[in-house]
């Protein structure tokens, strides 16, 4: 019972901020603070609660440091032109019958490199629904590309938070994790990229504005040398060089960038790894401006608090009740299956994907390790199901940031046909490997 308190307490905190809009880092340490004392009334010593919270946090901590290099670099990459090249020459291969399509692969692109889904959306997706909305386009289907794209780099990028949190959390390298999710890409990739083409050729865009190109050109240098931070940053992990030291070099670089081309100072580079790129040009200020460590405190608010009600959800036993009726189900269906499941119940009630993350770790990451599937194995299930799938809950900051970003509506997601084709396909090559499995046993 009092766990069941606890929980609705947390929830009614959750919906409070959510309703106010205040940050759901507020939602969250309270949550932290019902859970303690849900903890602590069935025995616990005090003691041993901070132990439970300390495990916690040195989770978060490995997420916390990439989170301070992602900010520099978000800043850095505005500055050095890096984000405006890829949007520059993005917009200049669109033709009418292949919008859609080219919006997919700028988003992909971009959050390949970007990392972030919120990025993507501020960025490319602001100017995509520009050019949706005066072009003629759909714009639930070109909001849905944009999402579409978006995820599937949050998954694969080596500056991803989330892939950062899902490897943390399954206590597994990052490369590793990533390298395993690439070899279930191709089939929902190859579908996605012949469902937008087809879109493409049956609702093209009527024109595209070049405004946008125009102000992009007065404002950066857009030579080739602008893309050597994200080069870097894609190619170094394949070199089995860690997410973060990629991610610093690519920082450096982007330093020399900005001072050379971009005419940034030297101390005004190392301000605006800090508080954030400001653009002067009215029509490039809201789209490119931002980034910097400032811009990810409140995530990492948000994923600091989450580990650390982790920690003591896990250490007092309080979810051992749902976690065996878990079993129960894994027991009917599958463990991928289940893992899909849990993931769209955690974004659903607490409409964070940072939080999926952890509760979908906790409910199910024991069954993994008991199977022989800990690590690379969890980690993968993590980074198919809890980071695509709370983009698919209308009400979830995943999916209702961005849409808001772009102006569009809920209607945008059944067009963002990966969110879902990614963890379809992966569970069916889930199924193929255990049958596999059971037939040579």
């Amino acid at each position: 019972m009092d766990m069941l308190i606890a929980s609705a307490v947390f929830l009614c905190g959750i919906f409070l901020c959510m309703a106010m809009g205040w940050s759901l880092a507020i939602g969250l340490a309270f949550g932290l603070v019902c859970f303690t004392l849900a903890a602590r009334r069935r025995g616990h010593s005090w003691r041993a609660l901070a132990a439970m919270a300390g495990d916690g946090a040195r989770t978060a901590m490995v997420v916390l440091r990439v989170l301070v290099f992602i900010g520099c670099l978000t800043g850095l990459w505005r500055a050095s032109g890096t984000i405006a090249f890829f949007v520059y020459h993005g917009l200049k291969l669109i033709t009418p019958n292949i919008f859609l399509l080219a919006a997919f692969l700028m988003a992909t692109v971009m959050s390949l490199t970007f990392g972030s889904a919120f990025g993507v959306a501020g960025t490319a997706g602001v100017i995509l629904s520009v050019i949706a909305r005066t072009g003629g386009a759909d714009l639930a289907m070109t909001a849905g590309a944009v999402v579409s794209g978006a995820y599937l780099g949050e998954r694969l990028s080596p500056a991803s938070s989330s892939s950062a949190l899902a490897s943390a959390l399954a206590g597994t390298d990052q490369n590793a994790m990533q390298r395993r999710m690439w070899r279930t890409t191709p089939l929902p990739l190859a579908l996605s990229l012949i469902f937008y083409g087809v879109l493409s050729v049956l609702f093209p865009i009527r024109q595209v504005d070049p405004t946008i190109l125009n102000a992009l050109q007065e404002s950066f240098d857009l030579s080739w040398w602008t893309v050597i931070p994200a080069v870097i940053l894609l190619a170094l992990p394949f070199f089995h060089v860690k997410a973060v030291w990629a991610i610093l070099i690519s920082c450096g670089v982007s330093v020399v960038v900005a001072v050379l081309l971009q005419g940034v100072g030297w101390l005004e580079a190392l301000q605006i790894s800090v508080f954030g790129c400001e653009l002067d040009h009215p029509e490039l200020a809201s789209i490119l401006s931002g980034g910097g460590v400032v811009s990810m405190v409140n995530g990492m608010l948000i994923v600091l608090f989450s580990c650390t009600s982790s920690g003591i959800l896990k250490g007092a036993g309080l979810l051992d009740p749902v976690k065996e009726k878990l079993e129960h189900l894994t027991e009917r269906t599958d463990l991928f299956f289940t893992t899909a499941l849990v993931s769209l119940a955690s974004a659903a009630l607490l409409c964070n994907q940072s939080i999926a993350l952890v509760l979908t770790e906790q409910m199910v990451g024991d069954q993994y390790r008991r199977r022989g599937q800990g690590g690379v194995d969890l980690a993968h299930a993590l980074g198919n199901t809890a980071i695509p799938l709370p983009a698919m809950v209308p009400w979830s900051i995943a999916v209702s940031v961005p849409l808001a970003a772009m102006d569009a509506s809920a209607l945008a997601i059944p067009f963002a046909c990966f969110l879902y084709l990614c963890p379809l396909c992966d569970w069916l090559f889930w199924r193929g490997r255990e049958r596999k499995k059971m037939a040579e046993s």
